[in-house]
């Protein structure tokens, strides 16, 4: 998923967790830790604590609750404030052994609810309660995730456990959307809910998500670069990627850079699903990428689409968009790949009108006859005398160009002072 790292600021060392991951726990032992590291408010160690990735081992596996009742148990003993999360959760991972995958993702969602309402009613702002909320929403849409792939192995192609967990986010987003100093979990739900509305194809959906944020940021002058970087990076690429579809590539071009710059280095993965977007948002404002960064995130799948609108080559751009349109159909991009063909008929104008220059020397004029860049746009793309001049005119008025075109005497009148206006002043 795209989200960075939690900040150092919320990693404070904790010899209890640290002694949990080297030794196979007791039961007891595992609800003394949580107590004592909720107690302290240490939300980070927490998520080591019960994370059986992060742990190296299927917790359970050491757990021995003696014939009691595991929910309970946990209840009792993982204290009075937040002892009834670790009875839910230990009771999903129960169910997860035991191959229960539907009672886990009730399990799971009961807890996550459970533990948004700890959180609501939390003194000041609960930051520290949020890595293991996000870590509890990760697990319920793996959960639904998993369900779901299993009934579309059965000939069933639907959706139904993620789109139940959907309207648990949606109860979730409106508990959490009236709480003003809860802001950090609120944002997170978002981003789960524009997770799965991506998944879902209901991109309609995500436009009331983010009014709503955007309606708290004028009330109460909340900024979400403020947030902790695994929300707030989060935030912000699905934010852009939804400008992305919905092609507007300016404020996709400022979410998803932000984004980019703030996702820390060493999350190359992360980084990569950014640029996907943002690479497509560049090329379409006139940013050509360096073959550097492209080759640094594996991006080959641009490499000669940017060679191709460096050199003019509509040749190699249809040839490159042919091999590579079931990949940006896929990823929802291939509508603004496309419109890059306007890019590459702007650089073939401007390399014509450079070598028809060049060849008249000293007496090179504004003024040039069409007949070069017909024969041209004809061996390059197929078009006709009437094509060329309706290719040149849209360039001309659409600001890539600037000049006029002379039907009655066959010429294109370029203007003495940049003939060719970059990027940011073309009509986008």
């Amino acid at each position: 998923r795209p989200a960075a790292p939690e900040p150092a600021a919320l990693e404070p060392a904790c010899s209890a967790a640290a002694a949990m991951a080297r030794a196979p726990p007791s039961l007891g032992a595992l609800c003394a830790a949580f107590r004592r590291l909720a107690e302290s408010e240490e939300g980070v160690q927490l998520v080591h604590l019960l994370d059986p990735l992060r742990s190296g081992k299927v917790l359970l596996r050491d757990l021995h609750p003696g014939g009691r009742n595991l929910e309970e148990f946990g209840a009792q003993q993982g204290g009075e404030a937040y002892g009834q999360a670790l009875g839910l959760y230990l009771a999903c991972l129960q169910a997860k052994a035991d191959g229960e995958g539907v009672r886990e993702l009730e399990l799971l969602c009961t807890c996550l609810k459970t533990w948004v309402q700890m959180y609501i009613e939390a003194e000041g702002t609960g930051l520290w309660m949020t890595p293991w909320l996000i870590f509890l929403c990760n697990a319920a849409r793996m959960a639904a995730t998993q369900l779901d792939q299993a009934k579309r192995s059965e000939a069933t192609s639907s959706d139904a456990y993620l789109k139940k967990l959907v309207e648990i986010h949606r109860e979730l987003f409106q508990k959490l959307n009236k709480e003003r100093t809860k802001r950090a979990g609120h944002v997170w739900v978002c981003c789960e809910l524009l997770r799965a509305y991506f998944k879902l194809g209901q991109i309609s959906q995500c436009s009331f998500l983010l009014t709503a944020v955007s309606q708290s940021l004028n009330r109460d002058g909340f900024n979400p670069t403020e947030l902790p970087k695994a929300i707030s990076v989060t935030f912000f690429y699905y934010w852009g990627k939804h400008c992305v579809f919905t092609h507007n590539l300016r404020d996709a071009d400022e979410k998803l850079t932000w984004a980019f710059n703030n996702c820390p280095s060493k999350c190359k993965g992360n980084r990569r699903k950014i640029l996907l977007y943002l690479v497509p948002c560049k090329l379409r404002l006139g940013v050509l990428p360096t073959p550097d960064l492209l080759h640094a995130y594996d991006l080959a799948i641009f490499v000669d689409i940017v060679r191709a609108i460096r050199e003019g080559n509509v040749r190699l751009f249809a040839e490159k968009m042919e091999e590579h349109a079931a990949d940006f159909i896929k990823m929802g991009t291939y509508l603004i790949m496309m419109k890059l063909k306007f890019t590459v008929l702007r650089s073939l104008t401007r390399n014509v009108h450079r070598e028809v220059r060049r060849q008249k020397g000293d007496n090179a004029a504004h003024k040039l006859d069409i007949q070069p860049f017909e024969s041209v746009f004809s061996w390059q793309d197929g078009c006709d005398a009437d094509e060329t001049a309706c290719i040149i005119s849209n360039l001309i008025y659409q600001g890539a160009v600037k000049g006029y075109l002379s039907h009655e005497h066959r010429k294109i009148v370029f203007a003495k002072d940049a003939p060719f206006p970059p990027p940011s002043k073309w009509r986008v």
